[in-house]
């Protein structure tokens, strides 16, 4: 399989994932346009789901291939630059970037911004996830929602409440010589780490 195509069955796989998840959340008829690209800024510190969130950050603000810097793109193995893309299935849902990795091109990291959704939405949707988990991301409330247990598979999808009306995805894919020895979601919890400084506070 060539690059291209191994980039092409990720995006694919990934694109359906980023639907699925959006479907989870409208379903709970709180989630506004996600068309949005800013949110309502807030100063509260309490978010739908009752959650405080001291230091409420803006990600949608800014163009998804910035929520990753170049210094936090190389402390994960990963090229400097991420490509941006649309939602095929779904146009109306933010663009999404995807690094890939230095050494092996199976391995990448995409994130992307939704505004208007709280994490609430996924919790009240647990159900529709093969494998859930509430964890904490650096003091932000977060998930991984994933359709089967990360620890034996290539991939991690994870939510990070940005703010209480914002949430964060990073979806991670490993290379498939490394399922059942990396957990994709190690990954995908410090790409968020690494990257919330760097997003704009909300004002």
């Amino acid at each position: 399989m060539t690059k291209v195509q191994r980039g092409a069955v990720a995006a694919g796989a990934l694109t359906l994932s980023f639907v699925l998840a959006a479907c989870s959340a409208d379903s709970t008829g709180e989630t506004g346009s996600s068309t949005e690209t800013t949110t309502d800024s807030v100063t509260s510190s309490t978010s739908q789901s009752g959650t405080e969130i001291d230091a409420p950050k803006d990600a949608a603000s800014i163009d998804p291939c910035e929520l990753l810097t170049d210094d936090a793109s190389a402390a994960l193995g990963m090229e400097a630059d991420g490509e941006s893309s649309p939602n095929d299935l779904k146009p109306s849902l933010p663009d999404i970037c995807r690094w890939e990795s230095v050494e092996n091109s199976f391995t990448t990291v995409s994130l992307t911004a939704f505004s208007d959704r709280s994490i609430q939405q996924y919790y009240d949707n647990k159900s529709t996830y093969g494998y859930f988990e509430k964890l904490d991301v650096s003091g932000y409330p977060a998930v991984v929602a994933n359709t089967e247990d990360p620890a034996n598979s290539a991939d991690c999808v994870m939510y990070m409440a940005a703010s209480a009306n914002q949430v964060v995805m990073s979806s991670t894919d490993i290379s498939p010589n490394d399922v059942g020895k990396v957990n994709p979601c190690d990954l995908s919890r410090k790409s968020l780490k690494l990257s919330l400084p760097s997003w704009p506070a909300a004002k």
